[in-house]
């Protein structure tokens, strides 16, 4: 156990890179305030369920998660258990009822909390049933993410620009969980980047639940390519800047003229489509269609010859027909798409689209995502394997399993956790060391890919005397 007066602190956190920084910011809350900040959560003091509430699916992972860490407790390696996230505002009743041994619930408005509820915790014990939940419909607060603890590697960080969302996507109960969207003003976006840079960082990933919304809740203006300028200006010879999150109806020329024209943002864009269809597009209140979809892909392509996007699709929504479903497959074959990923259907609680007419069974459902995935794939092992025999530039971020090609990297156009890998082998290893055990993390090596493995890459490292980098 640690010897501090407030005692250790131990975090899981789980969902998406926005949780990602709550968690890290709460960590370094904690850690500034004396708590001893452990990785081995199993004999923590205090253990803090850092929880994602979107789909079921990461509900039942989120709950399996804090069972977990309850039978710690009642086995006697744990004497608090705090849970906060997405899952407390809406599911909070849940959470009472599954897991009533929890001595905490602490919503995601409510972060900037935890220290104060953790210190009532150790005074009285008791269970904290009231705490404040946000009203969905205030703005909310932008939160300061600048001095966080941070869990991801060094070389790279989450930057978040906005929270929150002001879109009513029929599928969607974010606007429910994080409320309404909110800028964070520029000047506070450029202090964190210039932290997490002093950090180490060489990749920073803007993230938000609509990147390009940015700036309209203050001045009433789209302000991404703004900053986005700001930004790469900042950054410069340092540090890259990759896009997530970018909704299609709110995308402009200017911002496709920033990112072509300045040599620190990486010409990558993920950008959530859900569907191509005009009419389930408009059921799931997307706005837009088809021809606007692909007008904005060929304006980046043509603006940015190695331009990638990525997206992710929704399988299955309610009243799909299996020809909307074929457009959107035979679509995804044709190319439009080089990275994706694609959810089944999932009937959210208090969303618009739950009481909708038209459900499909499951079966249907994980048919027809299983069917997008498989054209999705067909298109990018195409891709991966006209790579082989290609000279990149890739980032190492850490030691594979595989001690042939030891170390695992990423191209410009993979973002971390989401996209594809290249595994290296070196240029040169030293005779009695395992290169595995020497990784450098955030460097930029120059590869000759010489195969693919579908998803993945192998490539040797070729000897550079020049510096190379993205």
């Amino acid at each position: 156990m640690a010897t501090s007066a407030q005692g250790s602190v131990g975090f899981i956190s789980l969902g998406c890179s926005k949780n990602t920084i709550d968690s890290e910011t709460m960590l370094g809350r904690l850690a500034s305030q004396g708590f001893i900040v452990t990785g081995d959560y199993e004999h923590a003091d205090i253990v803090v369920v850092n929880t994602c509430g979107f789909l079921e699916a990461s509900r039942d992972e989120s709950l399996s998660a804090i069972r977990e860490v309850v039978e710690r407790k009642a086995d006697g390696h744990v004497k608090r258990v705090v849970v906060a996230g997405c899952m407390v505002g809406n599911y909070r009743d849940l959470l009472l009822e599954k897991v009533p041994q929890v001595d905490a619930l602490v919503s995601v408005n409510d972060r900037e909390d935890l220290s104060s509820v953790i210190a009532e915790l150790k005074s009285s014990g008791e269970l904290q049933r009231e705490l404040r939940i946000s009203d969905p419909d205030a703005r909310g607060t932008v939160y300061d993410d600048r001095g966080r603890l941070r869990i991801t590697p060094r070389h790279f960080a989450y930057l978040r620009i906005s929270e929150g969302c002001d879109h009513t996507c029929s599928f969607c109960i974010i606007p429910q969980i994080r409320g309404k969207h909110r800028s964070k003003p520029a000047d506070l976006v450029i202090d964190e980047a210039r932290e997490m840079v002093a950090d180490g960082a060489k990749e920073l990933i803007l993230i938000s639940q609509d990147s390009t919304y940015y700036g309209v809740d203050i001045d009433g203006k789209k302000g991404l390519a703004a900053l986005l300028k700001r930004l790469a200006r900042e950054v410069e010879g340092s540090a890259y800047l990759r896009v997530m999150y970018a909704y299609p109806n709110q995308v402009t020329d200017e911002l496709v003229d920033v990112m072509a024209s300045e040599s620190a943002i990486l010409p990558y864009m993920d950008m959530p489509l859900q569907h191509v269809n005009d009419r389930v597009l408009a059921s799931m209140r997307r706005g837009g269609n088809r021809k606007m979809i692909e007008g904005w892909i060929e304006r980046f392509r043509n603006a940015m010859p190695d331009f990638l996007l990525r997206s992710t699709f929704i399988a299955g929504f309610p009243g799909e027909t299996e020809a909307e479903h074929q457009e959107l497959v035979d679509w995804i074959r044709e190319g439009w798409i080089d990275r994706l990923g694609c959810f089944a259907y999932s009937p959210e609680k208090d969303s618009l689209s739950a009481s909708m007419e038209g459900h499909l069974d499951e079966a249907t459902r994980f048919d027809r995502q299983a069917a997008v995935m498989e054209a999705a794939t067909e298109v990018l092992f195409a891709k991966n394997q006209a790579m082989v025999g290609q000279e990149a530039v890739v980032m190492i971020d850490g030691a594979s399993e595989d001690p042939k090609f030891p170390w695992v990297a990423r191209t410009k156009w993979d973002a971390p956790d989401v996209d594809c890998t290249v595994l290296v082998a070196p240029s040169a290893i030293m005779e009695g060391v395992d290169p595995r055990d020497q990784v450098p993390a955030g460097e930029f090596r120059r590869v000759r890919v010489k195969d693919s493995l579908g998803f993945d890459l192998l490539a040797e490292e070729i000897r550079d005397e020049n510096r190379c980098q993205w």
